[in-house]
């Protein structure tokens, strides 16, 4: 019964505990800050304020 309790929790712990050391070390480490779950998303991480136009040359024709 212990075991039946004991086990997937071990093993749930040390998924989730991986996962997120990978993310951190990616958030450090990385140029662009992306973490595992922007990638899925395919969200980007940025620093200016809403409504704020962080790059004006992206928009000039």
């Amino acid at each position: 019964m212990v075991l039946r309790i004991f086990i997937p929790g071990l093993m749930y712990g040390l998924t989730i505990g991986i996962v997120t050391i990978i993310s951190f070390f990616m958030v450090v480490f990385r140029k662009d800050k992306r973490s595992l779950h922007d990638m899925m998303a395919g969200t980007y991480v940025t620093y200016s304020k809403p409504g704020e136009i962080e790059d004006k040359q992206a928009f000039v024709d």
